[in-house]
């Protein structure tokens, strides 16, 4: 029978998204501030510019008929579209 190894003999897990990997772990989705790390990722601007985005905001600017300019193009795409449309 194994005995259970001790927490400092396990191997780092390893993340799967190489942009969670790289981010700094203070950011928020530029568009609606949201901080919890399991939903940030990155989204690309026009000009090449990374923005930390949460994940369905990084849905929503993919499927936008184009790609922001800028941070503040970006929000005022994917703001929240319910209270545009109603």
């Amino acid at each position: 029978m194994a005995l259970a190894r001790a927490v400092g003999d396990r191997p780092a897990m390893r993340m799967g998204n190489l942009d969670r990997r790289t981010a700094p772990s203070h950011t928020t989705c530029a568009v609606c501030g949201t901080a919890d790390a399991r939903l940030l990722s990155t989204t690309t601007l026009e000009d090449g510019l990374r923005v930390t985005v949460c994940g369905s905001h990084k849905v929503a600017h993919r499927r936008a008929e184009k790609m922001a300019r800028s941070v503040d193009e970006l929000r005022m795409m994917l703001c929240d579209r319910r209270v545009a449309a109603g």
